[in-house]
């Protein structure tokens, strides 16, 4: 079988930018008292400006808590502030860990209406104050998370900062991504000109993103999500405002192309393990100071285990973590390896990603919501390589021939250039 992956066609192209643009910049520079919210696509640098949000707070506040949904993500936002000498005064968490250390919430509160609530009874009659949050991945907050964090919240800094993406809701919370919602149904009221949008994607290749996008198109169409663009005039001035209940239409960047198409192949799975661990070793023989994800569905841990095996078979370093608690760690510099669930390493981006198993996905006919969040789970994959996508399956269905068609779709998105 041919190599999938060689880092030295897209290393001049190799992504580390950490500077802020000057629309990113604003976000960050919002003055620190009152609520502030960002949407941006897959790739904008939202968590690259929570970050320096935090930082920026510092500089007024005194207690800060930073939460994240996943443990991947909570890693590199810390690990990122910690190179900074960042930690006193801050606590940077999940929000699972925060609530059991604080009020001893457990997961099995998830799972209902009125034991999620609790956690609102208790955080109303604690007197824990924080003089802002900051919350990466609202999107995946529930409800009452929300409301018993405002509880928290002292009033008389009213600090909130909340960036989200409703393309890569997976866990849940279709309500919020209707039309008719709005953050003030959570009693978060944000003021006029504290709402920032960011439609161009930094991380992506613009052939990974108009793959991704032509996939998870019909699918927002089909759970009733409106995609607006975000239009500028000549000079670059920004001519209307997407309504907040809507989904922000990405614009790729073209100088970020190597020309390199993404992989759809055909593997049986009695090989599939094998000739991953194969081909990682090929791929960072190319460039050793690289980064690849192995992403498989949220139900393919047997696939994790074999994929792990025949790594190590290999000698090759990598993470495949069994539990949450290993999950604390921290992906910041290269080179590293991951295999994990395509849900757990939302947030996080690597050089190449391998896709493994996209068959198990099905299509829900009978659960528009369901479905949607399925097919996030696999736009989300797709959204983590930089420069290198492969995706694998052995069985064609209905999610393999939409992959295989969005492959072959003509350009849908625009450009920053």
């Amino acid at each position: 079988m041919n190599q999938w992956i060689n880092f030295e066609q897209s290393i001049a192209q190799r992504l580390t930018r950490e500077e802020l643009d000057r629309e990113q910049t604003r976000a960050k520079n919002f003055r620190p008292e009152g609520a502030a919210i960002i949407r941006g696509v897959a790739g904008s640098g939202k968590s690259l400006v929570l970050r320096n949000r935090a930082e920026k707070l510092l500089e007024d506040f005194d207690d800060i808590l930073v939460l994240t949904y996943n443990r991947y993500m909570n890693g590199w936002l810390k690990s990122k502030l910690q190179e900074k000498g960042i930690s006193k005064s801050l606590d940077c968490t999940t929000f699972h860990k925060w609530a059991w250390d604080t009020f001893k919430y457990t997961y099995d509160w998830d799972r209902k209406d009125n034991t999620r609530k609790n956690i609102i009874k208790l955080t109303k009659n604690s007197n824990l104050k924080y003089q802002a949050i900051l919350i990466d991945e609202a999107q995946d907050f529930y409800d009452e998370w929300f409301q018993a964090l405002l509880e928290v919240l002292a009033p008389n800094t009213d600090s909130l900062f909340i960036v989200y993406d409703n393309t890569q809701s997976i866990y849940g919370q279709p309500h919020r991504r209707k039309s008719t919602w709005s953050w003030k149904d959570l009693g978060i009221d944000i003021p006029g000109g504290r709402s920032q949008i960011f439609d161009l994607n930094y991380r992506n290749s613009p052939e990974i993103l108009e793959l991704a996008w032509s996939f998870i198109k019909p699918a927002l169409a089909a759970a009733d999500m409106k995609v607006e663009k975000r239009e500028r005039d000549e000079e670059g001035r920004v001519k209307n405002t997407p309504s907040i209940g809507s989904i922000i239409e990405p614009k790729k960047k073209l100088s970020r192309s190597s020309n390199i198409q993404p992989l759809l192949l055909e593997v049986y799975y009695e090989d599939m393990a094998i000739e991953i661990a194969r081909q990682v070793k090929d791929a960072l023989n190319t460039h050793p100071e690289s980064s690849i994800g192995i992403l498989i569905h949220p139900q393919g841990k047997d696939l994790k285990i074999e994929i792990s095996r025949e790594l190590n078979e290999l000698q090759i370093d990598h993470h495949a973590p069994n539990s949450s608690q290993e999950r604390d760690l921290n992906i910041v510099t290269r080179p590293y390896v991951v295999v994990d669930s395509w849900n757990a390493l939302k947030g996080i981006e690597f050089d190449a990603v391998i896709v493994a198993g996209i068959d198990r996905l099905t299509e829900n006919t009978e659960d528009r919501d369901r479905d949607f969040q399925e097919k996030a789970g696999l736009y989300t994959a797709m959204t983590r390589a930089r420069d290198h996508l492969v995706m694998l399956y052995e069985n064609k269905n209905s999610i393999v021939e939409l992959v295989e068609n969005a492959l072959t779709y003509p350009s849908l998105l625009d450009s920053e250039e």
